[in-house]
């Protein structure tokens, strides 16, 4: 618990910083709860990425991919949360933009560096994806694409979810009250 205080002593600044850290934590978590829906909606993906940590079960799938969208969710704040992003972090349009960039460099960074690095060292040499509605070339076309989709659904839901919890009322008008309220 914070000390009510130490909290009532902070400067608007540091109770601004504070806000953007939860923001971005809770913002990654609810958008990995969207993007996982698709995952695992689609593509049962969710077993595969508990393989990664060496328990093929969906539900840890769900614990790293939910983990892993929280700590992104924080990068998310790390990057962006610099006086240099000021002007896009204004309103809910540029947040969801910044959102949806960190998306894509995570998505290219994960997808690109991290997984194929996992998979060579459990000693996989293709992803265990399950084929969509047609087999072969189009599977993994198809699984590009949901894969795709799924990222940008994470980096709009992000972007979106950071911005109503540290935009002013007026920006935010379909949230009730004031940003420290949320």
């Amino acid at each position: 618990m914070i000390n009510h205080a130490v909290w009532y002593r902070m400067t608007r600044s540091e109770h601004d910083g504070r806000r953007a850290w939860r923001a971005g934590g809770v913002a990654g978590l609810v958008a990995g709860v969207v993007m996982g829906l698709v995952l695992h909606g689609i593509l049962a993906l969710m077993p595969t990425i508990g393989a990664l940590v060496g328990i093929e079960s969906v539900a840890a799938g769900w614990a790293v991919h939910l983990f892993n969208s929280t700590v992104f969710g924080l990068l998310f704040v790390a990057v962006f949360d610099h006086p240099f992003f000021d002007e896009l972090r204004s309103d809910v349009g540029g947040c969801v933009s910044l959102g949806v960039v960190h998306s894509a460099a995570l998505g290219v960074l994960t997808g690109g560096l991290v997984l194929p690095v996992s998979m060579a060292g459990a000693g996989a040499t293709a992803l265990p994806v399950p084929t969509l509605p047609l087999p072969g070339v189009t599977a993994g076309l198809e699984f590009g694409v949901v894969s795709a989709d799924a990222r940008l659904l994470y980096g709009n839901v992000l972007g979106g979810v950071f911005a109503g919890f540290t935009l002013e009322e007026s920006v935010v008008a379909w949230l009730p009250g004031a940003p420290t309220d949320r």
